[in-house]
């Protein structure tokens, strides 16, 4: 999140102090073993939403997410389908392989390259369309941050494709503070805490229909 040094270790401790059950983790996966949530097999979120969503997910929903990672193992392993979305190579070829290691069979993952630098036709990309027809009980939003307006319109998309009772979730949603005044949802729930393999606190929203 923003601010001076001084204020972001601030935040940290406070938060820390505030919350003492996210010290063990905080100190395991930001200090000790240097794992990517990718091999932590979860969101790269606040723990507060990563929390929220253990409690939240059930085996029989349909899940989808625009941008892939530890978050995608997370998802499999809590919902009946996930479909993913993925604009970086690497990152798909990672991912790939860690679902076949995994044996995780429940997951379509879309590999949809796009050039965030050159944003023009976003719009009608296949990143941006590559989301199914359909309602879904959960849409994630964690992909590129290349250009700023990637996430507010692919929170747009998802608007149209969730569920009554189902939830949107966006990650660094203090980038966006745009989301939280417009939308749809009946209300929303900003997860403020620190986070898996980053050095200070962040916020993840989540959005309910």
């Amino acid at each position: 999140m923003k601010g001076s040094i001084p204020r972001k270790i601030g935040r940290l401790v406070a938060d820390l102090v505030t919350h003492p059950q996210y010290v063990p983790r905080c100190v395991e996966h930001n200090l000790i073993n240097g794992r990517s949530p990718l091999d932590l097999e979860i969101p790269w979120f606040s723990y507060a939403a990563i929390d929220f969503l253990d409690e939240f997910l059930g085996p029989d929903m349909i899940a989808c997410e625009y941008g892939s990672g530890g978050s995608t193992i997370f998802y499999a392993q809590r919902t009946k389908f996930l479909y993913s979305i993925e604009d970086n190579q690497k990152w798909y070829e990672l991912v790939t392989k860690r679902l076949l290691e995994k044996q995780i069979h429940n997951v379509e993952l879309r590999f949809r390259p796009f050039d965030f630098k050159d944003p023009v036709g976003f719009e009608n990309s296949e990143y941006l369309n590559a989301i199914p027809d359909g309602q879904f009980d959960v849409i994630s939003i964690d992909g590129s941050e290349e250009w700023k307006q990637v996430r507010p319109t692919c929170f747009a998309r998802a608007e149209k494709h969730i569920k009554p009772g189902g939830i949107i979730v966006v990650d660094d949603s203090w980038r966006y503070p745009v989301l939280r005044a417009n939308n749809k949802a009946k209300r929303f729930r900003i997860l403020q805490s620190v986070g898996p393999c980053r050095p200070g606190v962040t916020s993840t929203d989540v959005f309910f229909y």
